[in-house]
């Protein structure tokens, strides 16, 4: 029996520490999104006395990497009430969460971290970047009417179907692939944002974007394009609204700027954030199904890990885009890195040769190349937040 799981009885005594430890006030609509992360997750708790000390959800979600779908589990609202902090209870119930994982057949496992060097001691690194661009109203760039297609905007609760198959045709590295329950979730929780719904001549959907306002802010949350026509639809509809609003704020989860795309590139104020980050739970699996780039020869890897099952040298080699995947402790290793930087080198994020060059990572130079070639390239993009 797992000591740390809560069953739905011990609801009220983790939202009263969630209050408590985030500093949130109490609401009939808090309560019940609250409740629905509640009843789709993996509830940890350790008691402290009669009294709930700590406790953290682990949320399972399917992850669409580069075409390959992994179950990822999501760590959110890790928190201790003040006289129990310091005692590890966190520690404990991160680590139970993990073995959870790999027992449950779950491969990743996302989080966003109060501290980087905290969830660092647990194989967590970060991966997500996002790139907040603003603009002032009278600096928005001039955008041509279009002959083709029209935008209509509805209310967050309305959000077709079709929008929801078009965000997942678009999620392909390393997104969550949102199900019924999470975008219920998100729209109950985000109930006074908006949508823009970019159509083509022929009525099908191309694009669209979610909004909301805040004083004299129009801040877009999430925007996603099937081609030009819709981009240009969608941006023409936010000059449109020049005269309402000071100041426009994209939160995008490409980490790539593009100022070179606007006619002036110092219109825009850019802020690059570090976002969530990211851990393998499970390596063999992650390996075995990985979306190679490229054959390998044989590469004896030495993989540093808290996690007993990672922690091993792997003999990794790549035919005709299958790979082989083994243990080989015992063997001399060619490369030898943490578990923390084979995730940013698996997941895109930075190349295991740059990670040499900084001496993150040692070993044959050739093998090192030779590993990156098969790895993927471009960075990941995640959305979503827990």
């Amino acid at each position: 029996m797992n000591k740390y799981l809560l069953d739905d009885k011990s609801f009220d005594k983790f939202y009263d520490l969630y209050l408590y430890s985030f500093n949130r006030e109490d609401s009939v609509s808090r309560k019940r999104v609250f409740k629905e992360r509640f009843d789709h997750s993996l509830v940890y708790g350790l008691m402290n006395g009669k009294k709930l000390g700590s406790g953290l959800f682990s949320i399972p979600f399917d992850v669409n990497f580069h075409g390959v779908d992994f179950k990822m589990n999501g760590i959110g609202d890790v928190m201790s009430a003040p006289e129990f902090g310091g005692r590890g209870g966190a520690s404990k119930m991160l680590d139970q969460a993990l073995f959870d994982m790999y027992k449950n057949k779950v491969t990743l496992s996302y989080l966003a971290p109060f501290s980087f060097g905290y969830y660092r001691q647990f194989g967590y690194e970060q991966v997500f970047d996002h790139t907040q661009v603003a603009i002032e109203n009278d600096k928005l760039p001039r955008i041509k009417n279009s002959s083709k297609g029209y935008v209509e905007r509805i209310d967050v609760k309305d959000i077709p179907d079709e929008l929801k198959k078009l965000y997942l045709d678009q999620n392909h590295l390393g997104g969550v692939n949102r199900s019924k329950w999470w975008w219920d979730h998100m729209i109950d929780k985000h109930a006074d944002h908006k949508v823009a719904l970019a159509y083509n001549e022929d009525d099908i959907l191309i694009g669209y974007m979610i909004y909301f306002h805040e004083q004299e802010n129009f801040h877009i949350h999430e925007w996603i394009n099937l081609n030009p026509l819709s981009r240009q639809l969608l941006a023409k509809f936010v000059t449109k609204h020049q005269s309402i609003f000071k100041k426009f704020i994209f939160e995008s989860p490409d980490p790539d700027f593009k100022a070179d795309l606007l006619a002036d590139p110092y219109s825009a104020e850019l802020t690059v954030t570090p976002y969530m980050m990211a851990r393998i739970v499970n390596l063999e699996d992650f390996f075995n199904r990985y979306p190679v780039q490229d054959d390998l020869d044989e590469v004896y890897i030495k993989v540093e890990d808290t996690l007993e099952w990672n922690a091993h040298t792997w003999k990794i080699s790549v035919y005709d885009k299958k790979v082989s995947v083994e243990i080989a402790d015992g063997e001399a290793a060619n490369i030898e890195l943490t578990i923390q930087n084979l995730t940013k080198a698996m997941f895109g994020y930075r190349s295991l040769e740059s990670l040499a060059d900084y001496g993150f990572i040692k070993g044959d130079s050739n093998k090192i190349k030779a590993l990156d070639k098969i790895l993927v390239q471009k960075k990941p993009e995640l959305i979503d937040y827990f």
